[in-house]
């Protein structure tokens, strides 16, 4: 029997398939892949094509990303304060794609610590920054999916990762709280 996958390889597959904008450093010959037909693309024309594709380009040097297009360190920076300012039961509002651009930082991150240990800093802080991050949403979504007062409020600023574990949390308190209190009455 074949493991369902979970919602971080879902999320995966959907994000690297989202459009993405890059602007060419230099030309790029018509190519085939598969059935489809990449380019011919020339320098400085600015491109939006799947995610993976562009993530290929910018790698082998013909393309970079359009600024703001992908997670920097100060973006993360930003967002660990703006969560750490709102409340116990406050998401801050995350881009969709926030966990899969931070995996992505990250590995970028050390792939270039280990080309060259000064970005080690980078790394460690962008590490340390995205686990304060998650940690401080997943205490809140956790908080919020035990309550027994909806929180329409609080899901919609959740990222598609959020929700499943605030659904998984959500049924398991549901459950056990069935479970106690049919235990408690039958006495």
């Amino acid at each position: 029997m074949e493991k369902e996958p979970s919602i971080v390889a879902i999320a995966n597959v959907e994000f690297e398939n989202s459009p993405s904008k890059i602007n060419f450093l230099k030309d790029y010959p018509e190519t085939r892949i598969g059935d489809r037909v990449l380019g011919p693309y020339r320098v400085g024309q600015e491109v939006e094509i799947s995610l993976w594709i562009a993530q290929h380009l910018v790698e082998l040097g013909y393309a970079r990303f359009r600024d703001g297009e992908q997670l920097a360190l100060n973006t993360l920076s930003t967002i660990a304060y703006r969560e750490s300012l709102s409340g116990l039961r406050q998401l801050s509002r995350l881009f969709p794609s926030f966990y899969f651009q931070a995996r992505h930082l990250l590995k970028s991150l050390k792939m270039q610590e280990e080309k060259d240990r000064s970005k080690g800093r980078d790394f460690d802080k962008a590490l340390n920054l995205s686990r304060d991050i998650a940690t401080k949403r997943m205490k809140k979504i956790a908080s919020v999916a035990a309550s027994t007062e909806p929180a329409p409020e609080i899901t919609s600023n959740m990222t598609v990762e959020e929700l499943s574990l605030y659904n998984n949390i959500r049924r398991m308190v549901d459950s056990w709280s069935k479970e106690i209190l049919e235990v408690e009455f039958q006495d």
